[in-house]
């Protein structure tokens, strides 16, 4: 379930969850991708349990920060994350866990695709800007 592929072809030894940079919290950043499509589907963050969870189960598991316990994504929507591939980033505190979407194949709680849906005005760089952004 873990990836070590990478743009250059170098084989790169897996990590165990110890070596990963966890928060104060014990937390760490999961970003969900569409392993088909490559669009990020949502964010969300784990512990080391909810990693352990999702390693030895192979669904997408998560701490919720606020109702402070563990939930399967899709465990009442039908909207199972089913894990393909799990890497790290370059400082191992970030992880992106790319999926199979099962179900209805929304990510979203709103029902939608990707929970990445508001778009932001433009940045200044952009023609047009953000108006009253300074």
């Amino acid at each position: 379930m873990t990836g070590n592929d990478n743009t250059n072809g170098e084989k790169i030894a897996p990590l165990s969850p110890d070596q990963l940079k966890y928060d104060d919290a014990g937390l760490i950043p999961a970003v969900i991708q569409d392993e088909s499509t490559g669009a990020v589907l949502m964010v969300a963050y784990m512990n080391r349990e909810s990693l352990r969870r999702t390693l030895e189960d192979g669904r997408a598991w998560f701490w919720s920060r606020s109702r402070k316990k563990y939930w399967l994504k899709g465990e009442s929507s039908g909207n199972i994350l089913t894990v393909r591939s799990i890497l790290a980033d370059c400082d191992s505190d970030t992880l992106l866990v790319r999926v199979k979407l099962e179900g209805a194949g929304v990510a979203c709680h709103t029902g939608r695709y990707s929970c990445f849906y508001k778009p932001l005005c433009e940045p200044k760089s952009a023609p047009g800007g953000c108006a009253g952004v300074d």
